[in-house]
């Protein structure tokens, strides 16, 4: 079901005309509370959304209502990207493994906050606050770490390889998960985590000739690519961990041998 049609309503009424009205001219301090019940809140974002020339992001103070928010809005704003920030599993003070699926959403998010990459729609970020404390790469590193790869474009392989090593990618016989790479003679597989499908560049002549889908079960490749986004593997960059042990070394040096 789409609702679409509804937003105009909203639209019309004087308390979202200026709130609006107070956010396209900057004034300065928080914009007039529209009292909204959290169950409505859905159609106020998306209304919000279609008429802001800039991303939107929506923060929850908890994760199921981020969730049920993230469920909500294609009924109101189909042609929207909605995208989850998410959170991990793990809390903060636990030795564990975040989830792919919460790494993947989170990379895919910082990648559409920095695109500029012209036709695309600007996204509707949904996340709550602990995703929203959880640190993440400053945007300079990001966008250094993150490129655009297109057939005919001239590249060494060499080099391609260590800039994916140091954008946190790891080497595997064969790809099937996000955040792995494979090189088998001129054919180089990535699984960017920002993509749905992991992609296969041919090289030849010091060049892209092509790049493919494919799926990772089957290794088959499907639809040619006009370009494919290479974004960082993961949050925190290998580069980052003499930096990691020289900020911890001090507190590490005070606890007991024992």
């Amino acid at each position: 079901m789409i609702l679409t049609g509804v937003l105009d309503l909203l639209r019309e009424t004087p308390a979202y005309r200026q709130v609006l009205r107070a956010l396209r001219d900057g004034e300065s301090g928080a914009p007039p509370a529209l009292g909204v019940l959290r169950a409505a809140r859905p159609f106020v974002l998306a209304a919000l959304a279609e008429d802001w020339s800039a991303p939107v992001i929506y923060i929850t103070a908890r994760v199921d209502r981020a969730y049920n928010t993230a469920e909500q809005l294609p009924v109101w704003a189909p042609e929207r990207p909605i995208l989850r920030f998410a959170e991990p599993a793990a809390l903060f003070y636990e030795r564990a493994a975040w989830g792919d699926g919460a790494v993947r959403a989170r990379i895919e998010t910082l990648a559409a906050l920095i695109s500029d990459a012209p036709g695309e729609k600007l996204p509707l970020v949904v996340t709550s606050t602990r995703a929203w404390m959880q640190r993440t790469l400053p945007v300079q590193q990001f966008r250094k770490a993150t490129e655009r790869l297109r057939p005919g474009q001239r590249v060494e392989i060499e080099k391609l390889i260590a800039r994916l090593l140091s954008a946190g990618y790891a080497p595997a016989s064969m790809v099937v998960e996000a955040g792995q790479f494979a090189r088998r003679g001129g054919l180089l597989d990535v699984f960017p985590p920002a993509l749905p499908q992991p992609v296969r560049i041919e090289l030849f002549d010091g060049g892209i000739a092509s790049l493919r889908a494919f799926a990772p079960g089957t290794q088959r490749t499907s639809a040619r690519l006009e370009e494919a986004l290479r974004t960082p593997a993961r949050e925190a960059l290998p580069g980052g961990g003499p930096q990691g042990a020289q900020h911890l070394q001090p507190g590490c040096d005070s606890l007991p041998l024992t």
